[in-house]
């Protein structure tokens, strides 16, 4: 084994209940996909959408929803980042950071708030799940960045040092060595993963 191992980082894509995870590796001058997976965030009995669950009820039951959502995505997020750094480390990397794709939504400032429509709903849950990863991903000690979607192709140019053309044509050719499925949810997740690393990378000792 090698005295150092090369750094990888994970990115997250994640929706109500779920999220397609993409673990790269190092150096950024050449990276590879070490695994890719579907991560379940939730499980039945729970909702996947569970803000929309608690509207349906009264405010008692909606708040214990919530809370036990939160606390099961909690838990698989952690045993999710766990199980990317035993494999990473299997493979000859040391995971170091994170990368979570953000979109627009955010808890309201109470419960309230939060069930007060339905695109305040939707906000309140892509939060919910999207905390949950990087809570896990801080606890298990990585580098956990957020990137919003649009920024994701000058961001990841950025911390290749390269453009925003040759970035989308680097995806490509790894989703290629991969195979299907290699959709948005992966290449976008794929970006989020190479950013987390540069900015791994960029704080490393010499």
């Amino acid at each position: 084994m090698p005295d150092r191992l090369e750094p990888a980082a994970i990115g997250f894509s994640s929706h109500s209940g779920w999220a397609a995870a993409v673990c790269v590796g190092g150096p950024l001058s050449a990276p590879c996909v070490i695994e890719r997976s579907r991560l379940l965030l939730t499980t039945w009995p729970l909702p996947r959408e569970p803000y929309h669950d608690a509207k349906r009820g009264g405010p008692d039951e909606a708040v214990e929803i919530v809370a036990a959502a939160a606390e099961e995505a909690r838990v698989l997020a952690a045993e999710a980042v766990t199980g990317f750094a035993a494999l990473a480390g299997a493979h000859g990397y040391e995971l170091v950071a994170s990368g979570q794709v953000l979109g627009g939504g955010k808890p309201g400032a109470s419960l309230s708030q939060s069930l007060s429509t339905h695109a305040a709903m939707h906000g309140a849950e892509g939060w919910l799940f999207r905390e949950a990863l990087i809570e896990a991903s801080q606890s298990s000690g990585l580098r956990a960045v957020g990137v919003i979607e649009r920024e994701l192709p000058a961001r990841a140019a950025a911390a290749l040092g390269t453009s925003e053309g040759e970035v989308g044509a680097l995806v490509q050719l790894l989703g290629r060595d991969c195979g299907p499925p290699w959709g948005r949810d992966q290449k976008v997740a794929t970006m989020a993963a190479l950013i987390a690393l540069g900015s791994a990378s960029s704080r490393a000792p010499a």
